[in-house]
């Protein structure tokens, strides 16, 4: 990273030259945010019940929790959803939250479908994107062999919809990002190192941060 980009990380993540005050309340407020839930202990203590030995939670669980309790999304997509460690933090913040799993692979659908049995009602698993509907967020857990376009995200999405994209640092997720920041339709974007954030509202100025 450059000493340019470096500087410019470190200003953003302060609030230093962000006029826009959803933005400048999102990044300071819920993406830099070290606040810690109840429901944290509550899920972990569930992960550490049916995942012995292990410890699956990262940061990144954490972070998708706070944008889901601070933005409401009531309908929110899941794509290559895994083991369902992630959708737990999904489903987690509001009791009317729905969430649809798009994951192939069945020996991790049945994984996940365990750490969701409590929430069943609230979980759908699909094997495919489906084909028509509209999420209020959807979370990519970019992968190999996944393939995914700015359109077919787009076809999903309502002009409230936001984007979650992890991680970042592989070389296609780092090509699928780019194209997404130059994209006129993604209006604000947040880069978080590993993770990206895009809102779609029109009515945003077309703003980049690298926090």
């Amino acid at each position: 990273m450059s000493l340019f980009r470096w500087l410019q990380r470190i200003r953003h993540s302060r609030g230093y030259g962000i006029h826009s005050p959803f933005a400048f309340y999102l990044i300071r407020y819920v993406l830099r945010s070290k606040l810690r839930f109840y429901a944290f202990d509550d899920i972990e203590a569930d992960l550490l019940k049916n995942c012995p030995g292990r410890n699956p939670v990262k940061e990144f669980h954490h972070l998708c929790f706070r944008l889901v309790h601070y933005l409401k999304p009531k309908n929110i997509l899941e794509i290559y959803s895994g083991r369902g460690v992630n959708t737990l933090f999904l489903l987690s913040p509001a009791s009317d939250i729905r969430c649809t799993c798009v994951e192939e692979r069945a020996e991790e659908v049945a994984v996940a479908g365990h750490l969701t049995a409590g929430r069943s009602s609230h979980c759908t698993f699909l094997p495919a994107l489906p084909r028509q509907g509209k999420y209020d967020a959807i979370f990519i857990h970019m992968r190999k062999g996944g393939s995914l376009s700015v359109d077919s995200l787009l076809r999903l999405s309502h002009e409230g919809t936001f984007w979650v994209i992890h991680p970042l640092k592989v070389s296609r997720s780092k090509q699928f990002w780019r194209s997404i920041v130059k994209d006129e339709r993604a209006r604000i974007t947040f880069d978080r190192k590993d993770t990206g954030i895009v809102f779609l509202r029109h009515t945003y100025s077309k703003l980049h941060y690298e926090i």
